[in-house]
């Protein structure tokens, strides 16, 4: 793939998330959205669960509920219409609240074992030294606490505060809020560990999905 064709494809992806975003966030505030568009909204989530059961250790169990979830979709399809922001808000807690426990999860033990640890390392070319895995770790610890301010957030505002403006929260400036800790980290990264190997923001990315493979 030629670096014109990869950017292409960048732009290409980056501008389909955005109008996913925007999508989403007009169906949130819907009143009562259209078949149509509650089929285009579902979708992306649909077919990352279909991968991701598909990917699952126990992938016909995980096939199964799916289905079973879809057949109740389909009965209960208009009380869904009317109450879809519902939909959204489950995804978003419940992705932020998953996500915590994963960073988390990893933490309490040595500082290679946290998860920003074990993915730094599947990028170096050779073993880290104790002081780039105790500054990894610390990352691990400041997106555990993300996370879990992002979970709690969302669950407030949803109960407490208008719909659009929880769906400004959730569907529009989340995903800004994770690039800008990307971007803080990475400056953090390079001011602190001057004299350490520094690693783009898609290198980071494609390692914590190649840990995720493993």
């Amino acid at each position: 793939m030629t670096g014109l064709t990869r950017l292409l494809l960048i732009a290409a992806i980056a501008i389909a998330g955005a109008a996913y975003l925007a999508f989403s966030h007009i169906l949130t505030i819907a009143e009562h959205p259209s078949t149509l568009m509650l089929v285009l909204g579902v979708t992306p989530l649909t077919v990352m669960a279909l991968l991701a059961a598909w990917h699952s250790r126990l992938r016909w169990l995980a096939l199964t509920l799916l289905t079973a979830l879809a057949l109740t979709v389909l009965l209960y399809l208009d009380d869904l219409r009317d109450h879809l922001n519902w939909l959204y808000f489950a995804q978003h807690a419940g992705t932020m609240g998953l996500l915590a426990i994963t960073f988390g999860g990893t933490l309490g033990r040595a500082d290679a074992d946290a998860l920003c640890s074990r993915v730094t390392q599947l990028m170096l070319s050779g073993p880290a030294d104790p002081s780039y895995m105790r500054y990894t770790m610390k990352v691990t610890v400041v997106w555990t606490v993300y996370f879990i301010a992002s979970a709690l957030l969302s669950v407030v505002l949803f109960c407490f505060a208008p719909i659009a403006i929880w769906s400004y929260f959730a569907n529009l400036l989340t995903p800004v809020l994770v690039g800008l800790m990307f971007v803080v980290e990475y400056l953090v990264r390079v001011r602190v560990l001057p004299d350490r190997a520094h690693f783009s923001i898609a290198q980071t990315i494609k390692a914590y999905r190649s840990h995720e493979r493993h």
